[in-house]
């Protein structure tokens, strides 16, 4: 490619972004509350040799499917510890893959200005870039339920292309999505592909795409995953994967429990600061809002997935991610004139700058977020043990930075006493610092 060709494309655009995340990728520390305790979980797994059933210190954990923290455990397997700037790549490589499938299936529908556009739009949009440099699973499952779609949209664009290899790799795609967060990679494709079919008078065509090789892939799928699940962990953890965290969790949540009307007020800072020209270009156009099958995909997606979220009793602002991609192109295959363009491009561009520049001053801010800069100085004390008080958040998990045993007491009790040779990390005393260490060294 040709500096020219370069310039006139979309894929200045990546570059950029990759360029801005890369202090992020190789400063950052883990935050408390899930990456390490995803850490602790992969630990946990390698050292039991369990591949499917999980714990998170004794206790089952079949919240997750076991596709994110495999990675986890690859990395910790290949390099002998947890890096950021690996672990990183499964959600930056997916937001920018994401933002490539989007590009290029808008290809047809917008010029190339249009399309620039749009992808800063999509880059820039509240929870996406958020969540594409953090560590959790929900953008893996958003670029499998992108691809599913894409697969449902080139069957549907020509009625002689649906072929069992087509529908095979649309079972594969619903399948990694589940297979990685869970059921919502397997209902937005199929309830979102349904009501565009449906909207544009082509429903049958959903049974033809959902033909018997896509079911047997996805389902195929299902019953080794299941089957491997009952081997390794038995009925009890089965049942705690099928039931207790899918349909307990979606009639009456034990985590995360919200009214109905929650993503009708989350929406509006997880798309911040474009929610507000999706409510004016969908104010303003009325009846042309949805004009021609393109338009009425990226518009069913998104309606679909807040309706299905909304019913469900468990709810995240994060759920949200799978529509903001066809809510953006919703948006922006509207004519955005010259003077939006240039709003977005210098929007961006703050962004970008703001990001980098946060990223670089990350090694001094570290300390203030996360425990690593604090556990990495115990554990070169070479401890023969780790007490975490039980004031310190989530403080189980510092496990995943130390090879010697790691215990949570009170330290306040009156009984309590250091061992020699220990380490005792508490609460940090001041705003600076989230915890601090005592070390009792061998006497």
């Amino acid at each position: 490619m040709t500096k020219a060709e370069f310039k006139n494309s979309t894929w200045w655009i990546y570059a950029a972004v990759a360029l801005a995340a890369l202090p992020v990728l190789l400063f950052r520390d883990f935050t408390p509350d899930n990456e390490l305790r995803y850490l602790s979980i992969a630990d946990e797994a390698l050292r039991d040799g369990a591949m499917f059933c999980f714990t998170n210190h004794g206790a089952a954990y079949a919240d997750k499917p076991p596709l994110y923290l495999w990675a986890v455990m690859a990395g910790k397997a290949a390099f002998g510890g947890h890096h950021m700037w690996f672990l990183a790549l499964f959600s930056l490589v997916p937001m920018l893959l994401v933002g490539r499938i989007m590009d290029r299936w808008a290809a047809r529908h917008m010029p190339l200005r249009q399309r620039r556009t749009a992808l800063l739009m999509l880059f820039t949009c509240g929870y996406f870039p958020a969540l594409g440099l953090t560590l959790r699973m929900d953008m893996l499952m958003t670029l499998w339920i992108v691809l599913a779609l894409r697969q449902v949209w080139r069957m549907a664009s020509d009625s002689g292309a649906v072929t069992r290899s087509r529908c095979a790799m649309l079972g594969l795609y619903t399948f990694l999505a589940l297979f990685t967060k869970g059921p919502l990679g397997v209902i937005i494709p199929l309830l979102g592909s349904a009501a565009w079919l449906l909207w544009t008078g082509r429903g049958r065509l959903w049974l033809r795409c959902w033909s018997w090789p896509a079911w047997a892939v996805l389902l195929g799928g299902c019953a080794l995953w299941f089957g491997c699940v009952w081997h390794e962990g038995g009925q009890a953890y089965l049942d705690n994967l099928l039931f207790h965290q899918t349909i307990d969790r979606a009639r009456d949540a034990f985590h995360h429990k919200r009214p109905f009307y929650y993503y009708a007020i989350a929406i509006w800072y997880v798309m911040a600061p474009w929610s507000l020209l999706l409510l004016y270009r969908a104010c303003t156009l009325r009846g042309r809002i949805a004009q021609g099958p393109y338009r009425k995909l990226m518009l069913a997606v998104p309606a679909v997935t807040f309706a299905v979220l909304s019913c469900i009793s468990s709810k995240l602002q994060v759920y949200l991610l799978p529509a903001i991609p066809f809510a953006v192109y919703l948006c922006a295959s509207w004519p955005c004139g010259p003077r939006l363009e240039r709003a977005v491009r210098v929007f961006a561009a703050a962004v970008g700058i703001l990001v980098f520049a946060a990223g670089c001053a990350l090694p001094w801010l570290n300390p203030a977020f996360g425990y690593g800069d604090a556990c990495r100085r115990a554990a070169a004390l070479k401890p023969t043990m780790v007490i975490v008080d039980s004031a310190v958040r989530r403080g189980e998990n510092i496990d995943a930075y130390f090879s010697c045993p790691v215990t949570v007491a009170d330290s306040h009790a009156p009984e309590f006493s250091l061992p020699a040779g220990a380490v005792l990390i508490s609460p940090g005393s001041d705003r600076h610092n989230r915890i601090s260490i005592s070390y009792e060294p061998n006497r």
